[in-house]
């Protein structure tokens, strides 16, 4: 797929919704979100926070993907190098083997 812009990645993985932050959880780029700089001060504690429970618990040194879920809808973080960080948000639970191929074959420019 290529590189692609925030938008068209969000198009072509169904998703609703989507941020992108730098590792300091600063905004880079938003579609769709209220609220964005709270999001990405959220969305980068829970990477740190499972990232340190990765390396605690499983001796892991690399965490790539989150996967959240609800009844209401899912969230994927997904890390697309090592500065920075893209959430994409959807309503239906039943997107997420859409956005986890979309994001496995492309890079944000």
């Amino acid at each position: 797929m290529g590189e692609v812009n925030l938008q068209t990645l969000i198009q072509e993985s169904e998703a609703d919704k989507g941020i992108v932050f730098d590792s300091k959880g600063q905004v880079v780029d938003s579609y769709n979100i209220s609220k964005e700089n709270n999001i990405a001060a959220m969305a980068n504690v829970i990477v740190t926070m499972a990232h340190e429970f990765f390396q605690d618990a499983l001796e892991s040194g690399s965490l790539n993907q989150l996967v959240l879920t609800s009844n209401e809808g899912l969230v994927v973080i997904n890390k697309y190098d090592n500065n920075h960080i893209v959430c994409l948000l959807a309503d239906d639970v039943s997107k997420l083997a859409m956005i986890k191929l979309t994001l496995k074959n492309v890079t944000l420019r």
